[in-house]
């Protein structure tokens, strides 16, 4: 499945470009109330057990929806049955939408900005803020196929952390072994782990793009973090990786045609790029360096705190002092703007 991403960014009517809010629409108010399922019931001595939502009728009633209007809710209960129904690739396509739709629609996008309260940005990012919840994004993609075996099934991250004692069992429910999930992975299609990883990789780069975004519309201060899901997806890139060195496969030499991330941020170095050896000479010397720097962690202290700092440092090369300023502390371009003014009238 492919979502047309164009159709989307075109305008519902020429005088109404994303359309009406339909916040108070029957259709509308339905959604919001299926895409929470049914929970356990009790009725009598009978117990009804909870239902997961219809994540196929969640899907198509999303995009009647958007049929209609363009509003950043209804976008991401989109992408949440695009992951339930799609994985990795549904994760991959619906952040970009996300992504592509707030960059050309942040004005006129649902739910609006309210003038009269200084475009108070605070319900947007408490909706964007909904991709790192724990139950309805994050475990739902722990869950998520990651290698399949036609001989030993399916295995998904969770599967992989219960075998490596780094998650608990729930109780009645196996315990997958870890050289079953090792056997699987030698057992798997290579082009499907090349697959996930660079849905993973695309999916990271909209991330990091979306965040970039909305953080230099509302000031650091305001922005969303969404280092709980980035973390999460380090973790997928780690564990692919691992996998496909395992097979014999570099996956930065393998498909560099599937994996390529248009971000710095996340995008793998060429071969040659694999260590550093004599000066650095330009800055995009410097940002392979970070990267590499990054990539150590990465395989070999994955709790550490040190990349997200350097991915920070990644951003910056090639800005100018206000626009370090503005990505770093935002509220302090005012003053720094009168303090180089004053030094500029002095000299």
């Amino acid at each position: 499945m492919s979502i047309d991403i164009e159709k989307y960014l075109q305008d519902i009517d020429p005088n109404n470009v994303c359309g009406d809010d339909l916040e108070y629409d029957p259709a509308f108010i339905a959604l919001e109330q299926d895409i929470i399922g049914k929970p356990e019931q009790q009725i009598g001595d009978t117990i009804q057990e909870a239902e997961p939502p219809d994540w196929r009728e969640i899907k198509k009633s999303a995009e009647a929806l958007l049929a209609r209007t363009r509003d950043l809710r209804i976008l991401v209960y989109y992408l949440r049955a695009l992951v339930a129904l799609e994985g990795l690739t549904g994760l991959s396509e619906g952040l970009k939408l996300i992504d592509t739709l707030l960059a050309k629609r942040w004005e006129v996008l649902y739910p609006r900005l309210d003038p009269d309260d200084d475009n108070d940005p605070t319900e947007r990012v408490n909706i964007l803020m909904a991709l790192c919840d724990h139950e309805t994004m994050l475990r739902p993609l722990q869950l998520v196929d990651l290698v399949e075996s036609k001989a030993l099934g399916r295995f998904c991250f969770r599967d992989v952390m219960i075998a490596s004692e780094k998650m608990t069992v729930s109780e009645g429910e196996n315990a997958p072994k870890l050289g079953t999930i090792e056997a699987a992975v030698q057992d798997s299609d290579i082009v499907a782990l090349q697959s996930n990883l660079a849905s993973i990789v695309a999916s990271t780069d909209s991330l990091n793009s979306l965040e970039d975004f909305v953080t230099k519309h509302v000031g650091i201060n305001n922005a969303p973090n969404f280092d709980a899901l980035r973390h999460l997806l380090k973790e997928f890139v780690h564990l692919l990786s691992g996998w496909l060195e395992s097979r014999g496969v570099d996956d930065i030499e393998a498909s560099p045609s599937e994996i390529e991330s248009t971000s710095e941020i996340t995008s793998k170095p060429q071969a040659s790029q694999k260590s550093i050896s004599g000066a650095i000479n330009n800055s995009q010397d410097v940002i392979n360096a970070l990267k590499l720097i990054c990539d150590y962690y990465k395989k070999n202290e994955p709790s550490s705190p040190v990349p997200l700092l350097l991915e920070r440092a990644q951003r910056l090369v090639g800005k100018s002092f206000m626009d370090a300023l503005m990505d770093i502390a935002p509220d302090g371009v005012s003053q720094a703007s009168i303090i180089m003014g004053a030094k500029s009238e002095d000299e």
